[in-house]
């Protein structure tokens, strides 16, 4: 399994440095530092951004305009308003103190009415700092007068640190909260103070040595006796305060700065974790001398309707060429509104008008087209972008348009003088993705890349619709396009409008009820949870849970470059996972008779947990009072008896039950019993220190499991042979015209991938092969008292899926009840089903999503533990 499975990096893992001689790679604090595109994402120069040239309050100035057109008009004063929350972005809010604004988050609504409006509410950003035990005040008066014109405000605050030694006898960490009129602010005092951080982290370790034995040599006279000219050696090497600080030196405060924290969690991510707002929940918006509130409407649960655009573009080519938005154009642009059909043509290119036509590929499917015959390429953008304006889109739904379909519009309107950003309001951010700020972008590529669970062959349009939607689609070869343009026109419009209908009814029935239901419980708006990695998502969730449970976040976690195992340079590491045995393969039949040899020694086991499994079925699934069951000892002797028959005749030959395994329910129950989170993950020198380490001690669960390391098989005084060798050596310059570098001049990063490489190609030439595989069984102490935060959150998804299972099955219920005639009772209850069943595999999706979260950073090794 791969080592970096969804996010990159993983905040929530214990970092064990003892398994490498070199030190991690350096943290950058200035990731957020670059400049910020229109919708809060970090803006790259290559990419076209309109309002990049202006102030910030500018560009606030053209988003308000923009949402203003779009229906999202800010709502500042009178009465309160109800609304279901659609969106949100970071903001910058005009404030006559601040020159520059300060900070907040635009969060966007649609009201019961059918309309929609925008709130603004203010929040400090912040971040966190950690500094030597009893020096808070001296760190703060410091703080104070050096960020004196960015600074708001510090507050001391104590927060339960998983890393701190001794923290489970209730010892909190004190801390310095640094709050900030705006995120430029908080960006350049983190620049200010990263290299001092960085610097008091290259010094711990040797001063810890000198600090903990507190070898003064004053007191070491003084110990053995030896006072004489003990006035003279005070003055000279001064004595140690109660600190641990010497006072024969002026005192640096910056050397009590130990490290910053939660310093990179993005704005609006912060403001929604600590006023607990989520996209998807209706709210009460109540508006108290410009300061915003809001709060939670629990009565209602059923999702708003939100207007949904789908639409498709058909272009020009050249002969086995892709489409080129520098010489090619579009010739139609088909897309759908709320099951409304459009086809917009491009005359300088189609050959005769197109009338209106029918789409149904099934009778649950209709599209009903309406034509548009534009006369040129102008017109039928012009038009595009005049019908979204029209009809306010809160969705537009896309099949890889982040990819094609978008920066072709772009860059054709472009090509006539239309600016897509200042008509629409869309713009590519650095990630090339296409963002708008009161309109959500969703790609239906990600989805079906990322939860479909399709094979990569079966990933494009075509394909999915048959899967999912149950119908062949309209193919036509793209060779045949352009000359059908001329020749059949008729076919290709038909064609065209098909990837529209099949794109908007794949997004109304997959993607939007599974990305919304998701929102309810993450932190991050539409855009970000429909393409964020899968461990990125489960962070959310746990810095949730840590933001409630008043735990520090730890810093992110990389794995260090270069790792060793028995004097080897290791190219990988992880777990040999388990695996779902096949007992035997083939297709069976509920129908036909089939031998069975079934094991006593198993039936033993079953009858010996029986009784605990009765209970758990009644008490956690069923979420029913064992004393409410009168029949239960019935029961049990009954399902009792059956198995003592199939233990007295296990040679059995009779027709099976076939059963599905819900295999996603195995995951959170492993963790659960076994109380498996990253902290807990421990040691022998961790317990040696703890304070519950006792005789007869039961809180250190040992558990088995299997390593892999491949590494490469040069020995470690090879390595450094080879390491010597690239110190004689230049390598090519950062930029053309510089000077070569040598090989100290390299990042560490560079110069561990030209250590791998020449150690790949020495032990190839030396040994005949390039890399060794090695399994260790290996043991693991799970700490069974420490903070259960994150199992916590792991059994809560399991509860909540058993929740939803029955208000599915209550609702399923409910629909077959209502007459047929009640067509609006009808889709009301088919609205609450697919919510509910669309919550359910969001949970179970989750639970696989935190075991890969844990173990693909190889900090958990509880893959295959036994």
């Amino acid at each position: 399994m791969s080592k970096q499975r969804g996010s990159t990096t993983a905040r929530f893992v214990k970092n064990d440095n003892g398994r490498s001689t070199k030190n991690n790679q350096e943290k950058n604090y200035n990731v957020f530092s670059r400049n910020k595109g229109p919708f809060g994402n970090n803006s790259n120069n290559n990419n076209y951004n309109p309002i990049n040239n202006g102030t910030k309050l500018e560009a606030v100035q053209e988003i308000n305009r923009i949402d203003e057109k779009f229906g999202f008009s800010k709502f500042e004063s009178g009465p309160a308003r109800t609304g279901w929350l659609s969106n949100m972005h970071p903001t910058t809010i005009v404030n006559e103190d601040v020159i520059a604004g300060v900070s907040g988050v635009d969060y966007y609504f649609l009201d019961e009415e059918g309309g929609s409006f925008k709130a603004s509410v203010q929040y400090d950003p912040y971040f966190l700092l950690i500094c030597k035990q009893g020096t808070e005040s001296e760190v703060e008066e410091y703080l104070i007068k050096v960020l004196e014109k960015t600074l708001k405000r510090i507050t001391r605050v104590e927060k339960d640190d998983l890393e701190m030694s001794n923290h489970l006898m209730g010892l909190k960490r004190s801390l310095l909260r640094l709050n900030f009129h705006n995120i430029s602010d908080l960006l350049e005092a983190r620049r200010f103070l990263a290299p001092i951080i960085e610097s008091n982290k290259k010094n711990k370790t040797k001063k810890d040595i000198y600090t903990s034995m507190d070898l003064n040599y004053n007191q070491f006279l003084k110990a053995n006796g030896e006072n004489q000219d003990d006035n003279m050696l005070n003055d000279s090497y001064g004595e140690n305060n109660e600190s641990g600080v010497n006072n024969s030196r002026p005192i640096d405060v910056t050397e009590y700065i130990e490290d910053i924290r939660e310093y990179d969690v993005p704005y609006h991510v912060r403001v929604s974790i600590d006023k607990d707002i989520r996209v998807g929940k209706w709210y009460k918006v109540e508006a108290h001398q410009e300061n915003i509130k809001l709060t939670i409407d629990e009565s209602k649960i059923a999702f708003a309707d939100p207007v949904v655009l789908a639409f498709d573009i058909e272009t020009t080519k050249a002969p086995l060429k892709f489409p080129d938005s520098s010489i090619d154009q579009i010739m139609m642009i088909s897309y759908m509104i709320d099951g409304d059909g459009f086809l917009i043509t491009n005359r300088e290119i189609i050959s005769e008008d197109i009338e209106d036509f029918e789409y149904t590929p099934k009778p649950e499917y209709p599209g009903y087209f309406t034509i548009f015959n534009e006369p040129n390429e102008k017109a039928l953008i012009e038009r595009f972008f005049e019908h979204i304006t029209d009809v306010r889109p809160t969705v537009i739904a896309t099949f890889n348009g982040d990819f094609f379909d978008w920066p072709f519009v772009e860059a054709r309107a472009l090509f006539h003088d239309i600016d897509m950003f200042k008509e629409i309001g869309f713009a590519k951010d650095n990630e090339g993705e296409y963002k708008s700020s009161y309109c959500t972008h969703m790609d239906c590529f990600r989805w079906v890349k990322r939860d479909s669970y399709l094979p990569q062959g079966s990933q494009g349009l075509k394909a999915v619709t048959t899967v999912k939607l149950g119908y062949n689609p309209t193919e036509l070869d793209p060779e045949l396009m352009t000359p059908y343009a001329y020749e059949k026109p008729q076919l290709l419009s038909e064609y065209s409008v098909s990837d529209a209908v099949a794109t908007f009814y794949l997004y109304s029935k997959y993607v939007h009820p599974f990305v919304f239901s998701l929102c309810t419980i993450i932190p991050l708006n539409p855009d970000e949870v429909l393409r964020k990695g899968t461990g990125t998502l489960c962070e959310m969730l746990l810095m949730v849970q840590a933001y409630e449970n008043g735990i520090l976040l730890p810093n992110k976690h990389s794995d260090p470059l270069e790792r060793f195992y028995n004097g080897h340079l290791l190219e990988s590491e992880t777990y040999v996972g388990g695996h779902v045995e096949s007992l035997e393969a083939g297709v069976f039949r509920a129908d036909l008779e089939y031998d069975f040899n079934v094991d006593p020694l198993a039936i033993d086991e079953i009858i010996v947990d029986l009784e605990s499994a009765l209970k758990f079925s009644i008490e956690v699934e069923a979420n029913q009072k064992l004393e409410d069951v009168t029949n239960f000892h019935e029961i049990y002797d009954e399902i009792k008896t059956q198995l003592l028959q199939l233990k007295d005749n296990p040679k059995r030959h009779e027709k099976p039950l076939i059963y599905h395994v819900d295999v996603a329910s195995m995951y959170p129950n492993i963790m659960t019993t076994n109380r498996l989170q990253p902290d807990s993950m421990k040691t022998e020198k961790d317990c040696a220190a703890c304070d519950f380490n006792r005789p007869g001690k039961q809180c250190d669960r040992r558990l088995n499991w299997s390593w892999r390391g491949e590494y490469y098989p040069a020995e470690m005084n090879e390595y450094s042979m080879i390491k010597n060798a690239l110190r004689n050596e230049t390598f090519s310059p950062r930029r053309p015209g510089l000077p070569r570098r040598t090989f100290d001049e390299l990042s560490y990063a560079d110069q561990v991938t030209h250590i791998k490489k020449r150690t790949s190609d020495y032990s190839r030439k030396v040994y005949h092969r390039i890399k060794k595989t090695e399994v260790v069984e290996r043991e693991a102490i799970v700490c069974q008292r420490e903070n259960p935060f994150y199992v916590n959150t792991v059994r809560s998804f399991r509860d909540r899926r058993y929740d939803f299972k029955g208000l599915a099955k209550k609702w399923k219920g409910k629909a077959a009840a209502i007459p047929k005639s009640d067509k609006h009772a009808i889709d009301e209850a088919k609205k609450m089903i697919v919510l509910f069943e669309m919550v359910l595999d969001g949970n179970g999706w989750n639970y696989l999503s935190y075991w890969c979260y844990n173990y693909s950073n190889g900090q958990i090794p509880c893959g295959s533990i036994r």
